[in-house]
């Protein structure tokens, strides 16, 4: 076997094969680290930011469904909400827009405080549609639309009933100069005379004909 001097001179052709070894080990190399760099390896890095984002989205979501005052239904369309489908909700936060202290014009026999009843939990019901919010009444708004207008509640007792409520939610933030009220058997007038506006009932207990 032949030994190679290495004091001696390297023959040229060992030295380019050298040469040619060294360039080749030399781009290897770099794209070894460029594919490595590209790669996901070296961006674990960055997935603590991400999990962290991605936990602080689910917590926000988690809070999103903990948290009754958020509300995902959206808000009051006539055209595409169905007032009829839903249920009565207990909610104490709501205040009533009246009561049969504050309203003059209710019977004695609906009005339940001063017939005795000691509890107000059943003025804190209210309706809730399924997909829906039911906007808050608004007294001063139903009046602007009301104004030079007549709302008339023809019907029995149960529509007698409605037209009080309606006039008893509305009546308070009218001032006791600005308003007036006729009862009669069959046609009674309550008038808003700052809107110019009349919401009346007339007694017509046979307007539909009973089926019983």
């Amino acid at each position: 076997m032949k030994v190679l001097n290495l004091k001696g001179k390297l023959p040229l052709p060992s030295i380019i094969a050298l040469a040619c070894a060294l360039v080749f080990i030399a781009v290897l190399y770099a794209e070894r680290v460029s594919f490595l760099s590209s790669s996901s390896i070296f961006k674990l890095k960055s997935c603590p930011r991400r999990e962290a984002k991605s936990k602080s989205n689910d917590g926000k979501a988690a809070k999103h469904l903990d948290d009754p005052s958020i509300d995902d239904r959206f808000d009051f369309d006539p055209e595409e909400c169905n007032v009829a489908n839903g249920k009565w909700v207990f909610n104490r936060s709501i205040k009533p827009l009246y009561s049969d202290r504050t309203c003059p014009y209710l019977d004695i026999q609906v009005s339940c405080i001063k017939n005795g009843r000691p509890d107000s939990d059943y003025q804190h019901w209210e309706w809730q549609p399924e997909d829906c919010n039911l906007p808050r009444f608004n007294p001063e708004l139903a009046l602007k639309r009301l104004q030079g207008k007549r709302l008339l509640f023809v019907g029995d007792s149960l529509q007698r009933g409605q037209w009080k409520s309606f006039v008893c939610m509305v009546e308070w933030i009218i001032p006791e100069d600005q308003k007036s009220m006729r009862m009669e058997d069959s046609h009674s007038v309550f008038k808003a005379k700052e809107y110019n506006a009349t919401i009346e009932f007339y007694w017509a207990p046979y307007l539909v004909e009973s089926n019983t």
